[in-house]
């Protein structure tokens, strides 16, 4: 956490590696081993090894904090935080479990349990295909889950992205919010504070404004819109590309929060007008002539829409998909607020429809019995994923096609008992059980079948 505006961009230089320290050896602590079978990830305060715990035969991550004077406090204050949200289940508030806290030859060692894949790399190793709202679903309502509990001890993440969001089951879309270095008291949270990675930071932040727990819901809609987009929704390499995406997308902040703002003088200049003193965004001439920098070009894979409602009809649709983006993108607006103190909290955001389903039908189609019945949504999401093939024990298995969510609105013609509804479901579901991650093919792919 810096107390200083100016931030480099090329980032802080990796550390040497921990000397002595290599695959194959094993690290003690008071009451486990830990045998190094691979280094898995390197940072500026260390590496992350996957670890075999010789006691239990689990396998664990290890994180190897480097020997930096400079680094104690963050590693101490990473521990003071991992020890204090121990009270919470790891599992039901979806955070990740630590084990312990050893030293091994001058290095602070962390242990934690071993989650194998991000939320970036996941994205990564899709294609780069957007997630299918049935996928962002879950993950939201787990992170909103981890906020709320994390408000209920005062403690801000302030590291809120994909690559910090890690897959417990992927069949099931279980995750868990991981590193907790930069994590930080409410009590201790002062104006001026820099924190969040860039792209993912709250404009309360970049204006140098009070902050609460509040920037965390802006980094959790953030990572929402990289699902449905498959790409940062703002600049992740450029702060003025940040502020200006998010002025171009969501408007400019208030008046009265530009005048109370430590930084609003560096994206944005006050001048006056018939009405008054109005601000306005620089330009990125100004930008760099004001703040000595370079303004780097934003290179986006989509091209952004004028606001949030755009986003509804960015990818091809059906009808039931059209209600579930609408409640998707009114979400989305209530924790993407510009004012922090108007943006809505983790437990409001639970009740929000997109969350609870409530704008969705409950009823159940079978498509063997062609008939419907009843069932709750816990069921319901259950026979959404199986149809997805998470569930699916073979790849083909006809398990995919157990009784789903139906909406009598999906399609003109699954409303006429005429068609051959039970033929259009499995060739419906047949195209998209493989794939959760393209938000148009499987649409294509179904009206393909229909002509």
């Amino acid at each position: 956490m810096s107390s200083c505006p100016n931030e480099g961009t090329s980032g802080p230089t990796v550390p040497p590696r921990a000397a002595g320290i290599c695959v194959g050896q094993t690290l003690l602590s008071s009451s486990s081993a830990y045998s190094i079978m691979q280094f898995i990830g390197e940072g500026y305060f260390g590496r992350v090894a996957r670890c075999v715990n010789r006691r239990t035969n689990e396998t664990v991550a290890v994180k190897i904090l480097k020997k930096d004077t400079n680094s104690d406090h963050n590693t101490e204050n990473e521990v003071t935080i991992l020890k204090l949200i121990s009270v919470l289940n790891p599992d039901q508030c979806n955070l990740v479990r630590f084990f312990e806290t050893f030293q091994h030859l001058g290095h602070k060692c962390l242990a934690f349990e071993m989650l194998e894949l991000d939320l970036y790399h996941l994205i990564l190793q899709m294609g780069n295909k957007p997630m299918l709202l049935l996928g962002i679903r879950p993950i939201a309502k787990q992170l909103l889950v981890a906020l709320d509990a994390l408000k209920s001890l005062g403690v801000l993440h302030t590291d809120i992205k994909p690559d910090n969001i890690m897959i417990v089951n992927k069949r099931e879309m279980r995750i868990k919010l991981i590193d907790f270095g930069l994590a930080v008291l409410a009590s201790q949270v002062q104006p001026g504070y820099i924190v969040q990675p860039m792209g993912y930071r709250a404009p309360e932040v970049s204006l140098g404004l009070p902050f609460t727990e509040a920037i965390d819901v802006w980094g959790v809609g953030c990572v929402l819109a990289f699902l449905y987009l498959a790409d940062n929704v703002f600049s992740v390499t450029c702060e003025y590309q940040m502020m200006r995406g998010i002025v171009e997308l969501l408007g400019q902040p208030e008046d009265r929060l530009l005048l109370a703002g430590q930084y609003a003088e560096r994206f944005f200049i006050q001048e006056e007008a018939a009405e008054g003193k109005t601000w306005r965004l620089m330009t990125a001439e100004e930008y760099s002539f004001e703040n000595s920098t370079t303004v780097e070009r934003w290179r986006s894979s989509f091209v952004q829409p004028k606001s949030l409602d755009g986003l509804v009809d960015m990818y091809a649709q059906k009808n039931a998909e059209h209600a579930d983006r609408l409640a998707f993108v009114d979400l989305l607006k209530r924790l993407l607020r510009l004012d922090g103190d108007r943006r809505i909290s983790a437990s409001e955001a639970l009740q929000r429809p997109f969350i609870t389903r409530s704008h969705l039908s409950t009823e159940c189609f079978t498509p063997s019995k062609l008939t419907s019945t009843c069932c709750s949504e816990e069921n319901s999401d259950e026979r959404l994923d199986t149809a997805l093939g998470y569930e699916a024990d073979q790849e083909g298995s006809d398990s995919v096609f157990e009784p789903i969510a139906y909406r009598p609105s999906m399609t003109p013609e699954l409303s006429d008992p005429s068609n051959n509804l039970q033929e259009r479901f499995h060739r419906f579901f047949r195209g998209i059980k493989n794939s959760l991650f393209c938000c148009v093919s499987p649409m294509v792919e179904y009206e393909n079948s229909l002509s």
